[in-house]
């Protein structure tokens, strides 16, 4: 009897951490979105390293296998908006961390199942890497045989 009730006890309680997880992801991935929106408005690179901490934050309270959209959608932002600034600015390390951004972003398209959007992330991501001279395209295997 008291083992059933500790047990009742831990999954109520369980449940209500879930839900406050859920809540504190949330909670990060808009205070992310809005301060690439500042940045963006602003051109200020600071308010964009707010955003990849509340990233990492958010990142903390779930798994990539059950990332929301909204995760993909924040982290596509951050990584359009260091790409914009990157080249506005000529700034290599905007750049390079626009790179990682779109990685993240692959990633989380994949894990989500929207091959459009993931496309259109790779294409972004090798642009950026022309941009900063690191993408070697990947030669045909008839050329190499």
């Amino acid at each position: 009897m008291v083992a059933k009730a500790k047990r009742a006890i831990r999954d109520t309680l369980n449940l209500r951490l879930n839900k406050v997880n859920s809540q504190l992801g949330e909670l990060n991935r808009e205070l992310a979105a809005q301060m690439i929106k500042l940045a963006a408005q602003t051109g200020d690179t600071t308010s964009l390293i707010e955003a990849v901490q509340a990233l990492k934050k958010a990142k903390t309270y779930y798994q990539f296998e059950n990332a929301p959209a909204e995760s993909m959608e924040v982290q596509q932002a951050l990584a359009d908006t260091l790409l914009s600034l990157g080249k506005k600015a000529n700034d290599k390390e905007a750049l390079s961390s626009a790179i990682q951004a779109y990685r993240n972003a692959i990633t989380l398209a994949s894990l989500i199942g929207d091959e459009g959007r993931r496309s259109e992330l790779k294409s972004n991501y090798k642009a950026t890497q022309k941009i900063l001279g690191s993408h070697q395209e990947t030669q045909s295997l008839f050329k190499v045989a």
